[in-house]
């Protein structure tokens, strides 16, 4: 499981997400620039992230590879 601060991380940077599917990085760029725009969902962003990860094996495994870079 991935923690609530390493997905705050991953929402907040501007970390290459060129190696992702392309579904992971539609989501992530959406929820950065959301989050650029009004700081105070961050809580609900890194909520919906978890719950996508979750849902989808494919993004689990994006979001294990950006442990690892």
């Amino acid at each position: 499981m991935l923690s609530h601060s390493f997905l705050a991380g991953v929402i907040q940077s501007d970390q290459d997400l060129s190696q992702a599917s392309l579904a992971t990085r539609i989501l992530i760029g959406r929820l950065r620039i959301e989050i650029r725009n009004t700081p105070a969902l961050l809580n609900a962003k890194i909520a919906e992230l978890s719950d996508f990860a979750k849902a989808n094996a494919f993004a689990a495994d994006d979001l294990a590879k950006l442990t690892r870079s």
